[in-house]
């Protein structure tokens, strides 16, 4: 086991409350804060099911601190790039970007697919509107010139015609390491399997992609899948990556890593074959045990007997063992649903759940609002959209949520299909203090960029809260790269522990709250731990002295005053403790 340190920045952003359980409030800012894009989903005339198009990506494509947001061209727009000025306003870079060219996406996929420390982007598409059903070659891979525009490489990688047949329906492309070996892989899903259009693809690490889907005992699963949304995630910590896919009409498909290069599609008997019609699926610990749980966003009818029994929650019980409990817990009802966020969204040190819903296409489902859906402390989700202000009502087919204003809690956007963009900020009460987490990669030694496939665990007195860095990917719409933890009322994080997936483990003692961490798995860096005042990797009678001589207010320039480490403009006990807490022994 390795003990590192850590960097820590943006301390106490806001002040906030520290009580359990607060009022979750959300205050559409959509006119304010520069995202003004309208989704056109293309119609029947061209492609027969446009009505499900429409995804998103999250990702601080220019690092700036801020996380910007992706959207894909409609088939009569171009691709849209908003960057975030770190105020929470946007602004449309498309052009300045290269982002011009006119064509039908839907899901969007967000990664760093060449190990260069930006983020890339990837865009599930049918090419140009003047095709029906779709153009072959029409998928995107726009590498980020380092924050300056993207470039499209689908052709050079192999990557644009992922069915050459027909490429009709495409829906997702979800990065992801599955072979843990430090770098991305690519899941293509489409709503056509006869096609050919759900694939999995190796990163050979030289710049080219071979299809592994026949080799990795996929093929037979995928020819009769109509894949929606896939994640990869360690399901049981063997540090083994397993592959969740889910899909419409046939039933989802849980894949486990065997080790051998070969996986074994377990659906069916480990109580994982019970959503019809899934959607989206996202990974997170429903009942705070510790142990990771499935949700598949599915379609739900009062008087449906056949089928369209609503959303699937898969608790998780024993190493790759469930039960379908979507009921039990409240979750099951949300109408037509596509894709999900899970969020502690009051920072009461549970996981809610944001539901994209609706359908313009049925009657029944048009016009449908939005689900938000709160964790209560009994164990039970409870739908308080409308009273958190969540009043949306379309065929919102893509969400995300990431922190906008960099206040420390996260917020919201819905994507409409044949609708605006509309932005949620969160404006909660009585939230509880809050933990973000970025990891950064050693590719050289397994670890995938951006973190991925690690496991976070912040332990409060005798509860462990768990988080995993999967790319936040569900149906249309990936990330963004922080791992958000709400705490309630602690003042103090006993252990932070990262479970990197080559076996390292970092473990932090008396975190602080409130903070924004970055997380270096490279044992031959030097990460900053709070308090570390002359940077030196050590805290020591140094860096107490330096506190001490700038005791008292921070006048002149409070942001100039690295020694007042809780950022409430004045260095004093409060400040001294959170240094003698890190005290290098």
């Amino acid at each position: 086991m390795r003990v590192d340190r850590i960097v820590a920045v943006g301390m106490l952003v806001v002040p906030v409350g520290a009580t359990l359980g607060g009022d979750i409030i959300f205050t559409d800012i959509t006119a304010e804060c520069g995202i003004d894009y309208y989704y056109d989903s293309p119609d029947n005339s061209i492609m027969s099911q446009g009505h499900f198009f429409g995804g998103m990506g999250v990702g601080d494509f220019d690092q700036n601190g801020a996380d910007d947001i992706f959207f894909p061209g409609s088939g009569t727009t171009n691709d849209r790039l908003y960057l975030n000025d770190g105020t929470g306003h946007f602004t449309d870079v498309s052009e300045a970007w290269g982002l011009v060219d006119i064509h039908i996406g839907n899901g969007i996929g967000v990664a760093d697919i060449d190990n260069d420390g930006w983020l890339d982007v990837f865009v599930a598409s049918a090419g140009e509107i003047g095709v029906q059903g779709g153009q072959p070659g029409g998928y995107r891979v726009y590498r980020n010139q380092q924050g300056t525009g993207f470039v499209d490489i689908a052709v050079e990688m192999g990557l644009n015609n992922i069915t050459p047949n027909d490429p009709q329906q495409p829906t997702f492309v979800t990065p992801g390491d599955f072979d843990a070996d430090g770098d991305i892989d690519l899941f293509y899903g489409t709503w056509q399997p006869v096609n050919g259009g759900n694939r999995v693809f190796q990163n050979n690490g030289d710049g080219t992609f071979t299809d592994m889907s026949e080799a990795m005992g996929l093929l037979s699963a995928f020819n009769i899948s109509r894949g929606w949304s896939s994640t990869v995630v360690d399901m049981d910590e063997d540090l083994l990556p397993d592959i969740l896919w889910v899909a419409d009409f046939h039933r989802s498909h849980y894949f486990k890593n065997t080790g051998t290069g070969v996986f074994e599609d377990l659906a069916g008997q480990n109580g994982t074959n019970e959503d019809e019609n899934g959607m989206g699926g996202v990974v997170f610990d429903a009942n705070v045990d510790g142990v990771l749980d499935w949700f598949v966003t599915s379609i739900y009818y009062d008087d449906d007997e056949n089928g369209h029994q609503g959303n699937a929650l898969y608790i998780q019980y024993a190493d790759h063992q469930y039960l379908q409990l979507a009921g039990p817990y409240g979750v099951a009802d949300s109408g037509w649903a596509w894709t999900s966020c899970a969020v502690d969204f009051d920072q009461d040190g549970r996981e809610d759940l944001a539901v994209a819903n609706g359908n313009n296409r049925k009657e029944e489902f048009r016009d449908e609002l939005q689900s938000l859906f709160q964790n209560d402390s009994s164990g039970v989700f409870y739908n308080v959209a409308s009273t958190a202000g969540i009043t949306l009502d379309c065929a919102a087919t893509s969400s995300a949520s990431f922190d906008i204003d960099l206040d420390g809690d996260f917020d919201l956007v819905f994507l409409c299909n044949d609708g605006d963009v509309t932005v949620y900020r969160n404006d909660s009460i009585n939230q509880g203090s809050w933990l973000q987490v970025n990891l950064s990669g050693d590719p050289e030694n397994g670890i995938a960029p951006f973190g991925l496939n690690t496991r976070v665990e912040a332990t409060v007195g005798n509860q462990t809260l768990v988080r995993y860095m999967d790319g936040k990917s569900c149906y249309g719409a990936c990330g963004p790269q922080t791992l958000h933890f709400g705490l309630g009322d602690a003042d103090i994080i006993d252990v932070l522990t990262v479970k990197w997936i080559n076996g390292d483990v970092d473990v932090f003692k008396n975190v602080a709250v409130d903070q924004v961490l970055f997380i270096d798995p490279d044992p031959s860096g030097c990460n900053i731990l709070e308090g570390d005042l002359n940077m030196d990797c050590v805290i020591d009678g140094f860096d107490l002295g330096t506190l001490l001589a700038c005791w008292g207010a921070c006048l002149e320039f409070p942001e100039d005053c690295p020694e007042d480490l809780d950022g409430n403009g004045i260095v004093d006990g409060a400040d001294m403790a959170r240094l003698l807490n890190n005290w290098t022994n």
